[in-house]
């Protein structure tokens, strides 16, 4: 004790010797104040105890270790309003997850949520990872209020602090006026040994760096430690001269277990005191700190529940043990106590989950400033809009629409309306038709002749799909300013990035050589950094105001995966561009065709993944995304938003040519099946049914069929005009055989009339979105795909995806990559791969063959091996 009180005594006192970055400690302390902050930080771990303690699981080596910087930074140094989501707040990120008994403990003493269904209340924190509670084994966006993100897996906190530094720098370039700071804050990360590890972090604070991004404030709990002993058996460079050769500032607090607030207040103005560069503050802690030998300063801290529990509170909630300690400070925390537990007259120690009176009232004190604060705020908000409506009419009716929740400007689809008439003018007027019975004619032959004068041979000219989602994608930018995005260094390639349009985000230095450079500028330049361009889009999302976006080769998604799964926990409502989808790819061989992404992308919740197979599809892609976004709500009246409706979307789209090979039959557009997952895009029969009845919603029809098909071909994508063209095939086959066939029954009347061979009907639907599909009631799901009838053959047909991949949930059978791909030209590639429509006929035909010599007929006995490899569809799970 003795010796930890003079460790202490140092701590308080050590500066004078130090570098230039190295933080000060003031000389003068107010006695109050420091034994305030001394009880604080004990309240702090023993609530993060005993929250673990009731859980028998949690964390404590972090919450104790970092109590001191928790209790400056929530008692001293950040703005927020606990009240309700001020869009002007500090952010905090804890990147080390793991230590969230630490942030909740936060949140409920500064009274998030107070008296609201989202309280951060101490009947919260005794419910510490149980099942249906607000607080989680790690901080989840949406589900606690205060939380800024979804946050565990080490170093993804770091990158989506430099989101938010972004988000932050760009609104206030472009909203702030003159006397009008509408857009100020800071953004807070405590990282630790893990995140600076993890590759993602280096990531981020290289690009951070580069973009100069000064409201950004990262405290590493530099404690030595992590799960399997001391980092240096993993661990030895130098963080500091690391983070420097980035172009951060770095500071240092020498010992980060003082309990002194103006330590870290002092740390924090050096960093405010420049304004070209990320700050990180490295703090020498010990994990653990306080809970005596053996533990603290060992891997023993990290995780789970300390033994010694009922020791550490005596030590620090007795006011007899706090006077036996000889600490000065702890003298006068000792009267804190003491007075205390006069309402405790038969009590020694203050009890579990118990908050002293001074602390709690320093906290809300802190909770209820931030509130007047952001009142304040808002009436700024409303002069600024009384002061500037006049002259810039435009700038306050975005910036008013995006504090109400809508992003998106009024028409804000205009301009893809319009390119999409023109798209579907230059493709019908050469799109040929497909009949289903082509031996159909008068008397006289006309009809047929007819049909054939009608049909167009010339096939219109398409273009790329990754084509098509670029010119979309620029026209939604061109109309929104809420949209932000960019690409990890193949926009060049994919399309997403417009100069005249966007600009560039880059610092006001960079004017002189890049025209359009300034935090303004609605394109950012992620460099090769997969990983942390997706991660930082996840903190641009949770900072509101922003509709953030990224392209990219499909398969390069995979380096960000952990990213976009957080965004789907979070239900980030991020749009993903991913071209390049499949073996169409070509030469680049099977390192760049992402045979397998497809497959674990649906496997996402709440991930919506789309691969549209024509423009049309496309354009109803982006409505779909875009209506998210389209829905007022006032940002300002919860605490934290809780729609369940915005989730990501995954638009997947091909390098080459994407369209149709004939027009569809069913006069259902492709905008309006896309919303409904999946539909009937060209049936077995020519004549559109007087049966098809609208449904509520989006127009579109409901697949009521009188005539069944014999075979449904399924298709997305490119995929979807392969499975059209093997219908083609497959019609002129069964006619073929249907000559055939009839000519053997010549000379046998009775035969040829009673077995007069039928065409063979196939059924083409179009599926570019499962999770949309599945969330269609079950009436229709089996009216597209007529799974009520076990005669009719399903066939699902993609080259993006492999086999065992959950196909069978639609369909009997399914032609998929069995492997990866090959180099070479996409069409040489798809041909020994087997993926031309005469290969993909054969394999239906085949199959369509043998099915007939297995199904059961009348007087037959029940086939029992049949339900062996027949897919029972059955009502499918509720949507994502």
């Amino acid at each position: 004790v003795q010796r930890r009180a003079l460790f202490l005594a140092r701590c308080d006192t050590m500066g004078a010797d130090t570098a230039d970055t190295t933080v000060m400690v003031p000389e003068q302390k107010d006695d109050e104040r420091l034994a305030l902050d001394r009880l604080s930080v004990y309240t702090i771990r023993l609530l993060a105890a005993d929250m673990v303690e009731k859980a028998s699981s949690g964390h404590l080596g972090a919450p104790f270790g970092c109590a001191p910087l928790a209790n400056a930074l929530w008692g001293r140094i950040m703005k927020f309003s606990p009240r309700k989501r001020w869009i002007n707040r500090d952010r905090f990120v804890l990147s080390a997850g793991h230590a969230s008994a630490l942030l909740y403990g936060m949140l409920h003493l500064t009274g998030h949520g107070l008296g609201g269904p989202y309280d951060v209340s101490m009947d919260e924190l005794k419910l510490f990872r149980q099942a249906g509670s607000s607080t989680p084994g790690h901080p989840e966006f949406r589900l606690t209020c205060g939380v800024e993100v979804t946050t565990g897996p080490l170093g993804q906190g770091f990158a989506n602090a430099v989101g938010m530094a972004i988000s932050e720098a760009h609104l206030c370039a472009t909203f702030n006026r003159e006397g009008f700071p509408v857009f100020d804050y800071y953004v807070y990360c405590l990282a630790g040994d893990g995140c600076l590890m993890e590759g993602i972090s280096s990531e981020a604070a290289s690009l951070a760096g580069h973009l100069k991004l000064h409201k950004l404030i990262v405290f590493y709990d530099d404690n030595k430690i992590t799960i399997d002993g001391t980092t240096d058996l993993a661990f030895s460079e130098d963080v500091g001269m690391r983070f420097a050769a980035y172009g951060w500032n770095v500071l240092h607090i020498p010992c980060g277990n003082t309990s002194d607030s103006n330590v870290y207040e002092k740390a924090v103005r050096d960093a405010k005191s420049q304004t070209t560069k990320p700050t990180i503050v490295i703090m020498k802690t010990t994990i653990g700190d306080g809970a005596g030998p053996g533990i603290e300063g060992t891997a023993k801290a990290h995780g789970g529940k300390f033994s010694n529990l009922e020791a550490i509170r005596v030590k620090w909630f007795s006011a007899e043990a706090l006077r036996k300690n000889g600490d000065a400070v702890d003298q006068q925390v000792a009267d804190l106590v003491a007075a205390e537990l006069e309402a405790h007259p038969d009590a020694k120690v203050l009890p579990k989950f118990h908050v002293p009176s001074s602390v709690l009232q320093k906290f809300r004190d802190v909770g209820a400033r931030g509130d007047r604060m952001s009142d304040q705020w808002e009436e700024m908000l409303q002069q600024y809009y009384r002061q500037f409506r006049a002259t810039e009419p435009d700038l306050v009716a975005d910036l008013e629409g995006r504090m109400t929740g809508r992003y998106l400007t009024e028409k804000w689809d205009s301009k893809i309306n319009d390119y999409l008439c023109r798209e579907q003018k230059a493709i019908y007027s050469n799109l040929r038709t497909l009949w289903n019975n082509e031996t159909a004619e008068d008397s006289d032959g006309s009809q047929d002749a007819k049909r054939r004068k009608i049909e167009t041979p010339t096939q219109p000219a398409y273009k790329a799909g990754r084509v098509y989602v670029a010119e979309v994608l620029k026209n939604m930018v061109a109309m929104n300013p809420a949209i932000i995005g960019g690409s990890a260094d193949v926009a060049s390639s994919c399309g997403g990035h417009w100069p005249e349009i966007q600009g560039h985000f880059l610092p006001p230095a960079f004017a002189e050589k890049v025209p359009g450079a300034s935090y303004s500028g609605r394109y950012i330049h992620f460099g090769v950094r997969e990983h942390a361009c997706l991660a930082i889009l996840n903190g641009i999302s949770s900072s509101s105001c922003l509709i953030p976006y990224c392209t990219l080769f499909t398969v390069f998604y995979q380096y960000g995966l952990p990213a976009i799964r957080m965004a789907s926990i979070s239900k980030f409502p991020v749009l993903y561009i991913g071209t390049h989808d499949s073996i169409d790819l070509g030469e680049d061989g099977p390192t760049h065709q992402p045979v397998e992404l497809l497959p674990q992308l649906r496997a996402m919740p709440n991930l919506l993944v789309i691969r549209p197979g024509c423009v049309e599809e496309i354009v109803g892609a982006f409505q779909v995304f875009a209506a998210q976004y389209t829905d007022k709500q006032s940002i300002s009246l919860y605490v934290d938003p809780k729609t369940v409706v915005r989730r990501p979307v995954f638009v997947m789209t091909s390098r080459g040519e994407l369209g149709l090979p004939y027009k569809g039959n069913t006069g259902i557009k492709g905008t309006e099946g896309l919303w409904r997952g999946a539909y009937v895009l060209h049936d077995c029969v020519d004549e559109v049914p007087t049966g098809l009845v609208p449904p509520s919603g989006k127009g579109v029809p409901r697949a009521h069929h009188v005539t069944l098909p014999d075979i449904v071909l399924i298709g997305s994508g490119q995929d979807l005009a392969l499975v059209m063209k093997t219908k083609e095939i497959l019609l002129q086959w069964s006619k073929t055989f249907n000559e055939r066939l009839r000519a053997s029954f010549d000379g046998f009347p009775h035969v040829a009339t009673s077995a007069a061979p039928a065409v063979l009907k196939v059924r083409i639907v179009s599926m570019p979105c499962w999770e949309l599909f599945d969330e269609q009631d079950q009436e229709y799901q089996d009216n597209v795909l007529c799974s009520k009838y076990q005669k009719i053959l399903r066939i699902y047909v993609e080259k993006a995806a492999t086999k065992n991949t959950g196909h069978d949930k639609y369909a009997h059978m399914s032609v998929l990559m069995p492997s990866y791909g090959l180099s070479g030209k996409a069409a040489d590639v798809e041909r020994k791969l087997e993926f031309t429509p005469e290969f993909i006929a054969a394999k239906v035909w085949s199959s369509w063959m043998d099915r007939g010599r297995i199904l059961p007929q009348a007087g037959d006995e029940a086939d029992r091996g049949f339900s062996s490899w027949v897919s029972h569809l059955g009502r499918r799970a509720g949507s994502h």
